[in-house]
């Protein structure tokens, strides 16, 4: 069972937004604020949550931070940086910069996210715990989540 830390933080949660072509292959974009679920993975939700909206934004490539509308999100983008393609999901998992804490992925019609988490190591190191394709959920049920606590 996969627990999620959910924490609202204010600073620069840096994310991916990614989709998976039908041949396997995955299309990624770095987004550099508001990465936590309760921001990005609310406006994917909410207002890119089909496969030609999910495609057109990760498309575009860098976003300093993720907006209600395309045009939104890339007006005021400090790079313009294009997204970067893997040739599988295992080699993007891979890949991903230390400095990521979400992950999210559209496959299969709708969208998933997946948390870094840290690892304590002997003499208080820590390092980050490698992403699998099992630690994605659908994002659905992670803002159901966050509802509820909220809500509690």
């Amino acid at each position: 069972l996969l627990t999620l830390n959910f924490r609202r933080v204010i600073m620069g949660t840096r994310s991916n937004i990614a989709y998976e072509k039908p041949n396997g292959k995955i299309t990624v974009m770095y987004c550099h604020y508001d990465g936590y679920p309760e921001h990005n993975g609310q406006i994917l939700n909410d207002h890119y949550n089909n496969q030609s909206k999910a495609h057109a934004l990760v498309d575009k490539g860098f976003q300093s931070g993720l907006k209600e509308t395309l045009e939104k999100s890339t007006k005021d983008r400090v790079h313009q940086d294009p997204p970067q393609t893997y040739h599988s999901i295992h080699a993007f998992l891979m890949n991903v910069q230390s400095d990521i804490e979400w992950v999210y992925l559209f496959k299969n019609n709708e969208w998933h996210v997946a948390e870094y988490r840290y690892i304590e190591l002997p003499n208080n190191n820590y390092t980050k715990e490698q992403l699998h394709t099992n630690n994605f959920v659908p994002l659905w049920s992670v803002l159901a989540k966050i509802k509820t606590e909220v809500s509690a």
